[in-house]
């Protein structure tokens, strides 16, 4: 993917988050393939709703990692609550049977959320990320290549 500069009438700019949230009291529940990609596919609708492009999307067991580019009108804080209240909201009410035994009360992420901006965010450098800093979370080699990282075109 290549990632070019955006323009508008008067700015120039990249704008790219590298975004961690964590499930409540840091459990699990992404050991579950469905609790994953019910996830990601929140995440993915409450992005395209907001006009988030989210580059990549990869998971450890208890935590999520979202890559996002070109959020020139969007904050690291707004992009998070956007991605994490509405991914909270529709899985709590439509699928809470999925993670009801780990997680308790209302709440399915953490209230914080790590991110860091990012110069270019390509499938290089998430692919080298995840498979470093993910191979701790799946020892398998082939489970790293098939569920923890997830690309998009942007």
């Amino acid at each position: 993917m290549k990632i070019e500069l955006l323009s508008s009438s008067h700015t120039v700019g990249e704008a790219n988050y590298h975004l961690q949230f964590t499930p409540a009291y840091r459990r699990p529940i992404f050991e579950d393939e469905a609790v994953r990609v019910l996830t990601r596919d929140y995440i993915l609708a409450a992005a395209h709703r907001h006009k988030i492009t989210v580059a990549a999307i990869g998971f450890g067991p208890d935590h999520c990692h979202v890559f996002t580019v070109h959020c020139k009108n969007h904050s690291s804080v707004k992009v998070a609550n956007v991605l994490k209240g509405f991914s909270s909201r529709m899985m709590r009410k439509n699928h809470w049977s999925l993670f009801k035994k780990q997680l308790y009360g209302k709440k399915f992420w953490t209230s914080g959320y790590f991110y860091r901006t990012v110069g270019a965010v390509n499938s290089g450098t998430v692919g080298h990320y995840v498979k470093e800093s993910q191979k701790k979370h799946w020892p398998n080699e082939e489970v790293v290549k098939q569920h923890t990282l997830h690309e998009f075109a942007a």
